[in-house]
């Protein structure tokens, strides 16, 4: 009985997402609608786990629709786990015996993506959200890098996201000219940067699923 009603509120809230689509004209994400089914299944635990460390849970939900399309067992090529695709070592340093556990990998993201805020905690609000989101896919000590480059170059400020998206794509080999007097040996500390494409793009269409999550909120994700 109680499946057959999850099964009615399913179907009755995609189809109120599709009648108010075609009232107010407003674009529909298909990936969003195809992924509702799974974003209820774990809705409680998303919110769960954002709340103990008072992050947003539409957030949150917008980087796994973005990282495992909610696929629990999500494996990519480069060994990333489950819901949240989390590396093996990071995995393990945030204490994630299961990383195929959706409970577990969902606590261990929102506990490494709490430490990724604090490191931003001086950004402005909505640059943060990006920030973090670069950090998550690229890693923190590469968006520290490319802070460095713009507060060498003085070519914006460091606590912003749009000159570090900048710079990010300047600690490639190519761009060594840039590095020198920047840090010692003219190297990134971190290394040459070849993924910032990669990085941009995952920040974006992460900011994208959590615009549409918080519109369609109201009616299904997060009331």
């Amino acid at each position: 009985m109680l499946r057959k009603r999850t099964f009615i509120l399913i179907f009755a809230t995609l189809a109120l997402i599709l009648v108010l689509g075609l009232v107010i004209s407003v674009p529909l994400d298909l990936r969003l609608l195809v992924l509702t089914p799974k974003i209820l299944k774990y809705r409680g635990v998303i919110q769960e786990h954002a709340a103990q460390e008072a992050l947003d849970a539409r957030l949150v939900c917008a980087l796994i629709v973005q990282e495992s399309g909610f696929n629990e067992k999500a494996k990519s090529t480069a060994g990333a786990l489950g819901l949240t695709q989390l590396m093996p070592t990071t995995a393990k340093e945030l204490g994630v015996q299961d990383p195929f556990d959706a409970n577990e990998n969902i606590a261990g993201a929102t506990r490494h993506l709490r430490t990724l805020y604090n490191a931003f905690r001086e950004s402005p609000h909505e640059h943060q959200h990006r920030l973090v989101l670069a950090s998550y896919n690229g890693g923190l000590g590469r968006v520290r890098d490319a802070q460095a480059l713009v507060r060498y170059h003085e070519t914006g400020d460091p606590l912003l996201w749009e000159p570090v998206s900048v710079t990010l794509s300047q600690l490639t080999k190519q761009h060594t000219a840039m590095h020198d007097g920047v840090w010692e040996g003219g190297k990134p500390p971190h290394g040459y940067f070849e993924g910032a494409n990669q990085t941009l793009g995952h920040v974006e269409r992460v900011m994208h699923y959590y615009a549409r999550i918080r519109f369609y909120e109201g009616l299904l994700f997060f009331r």
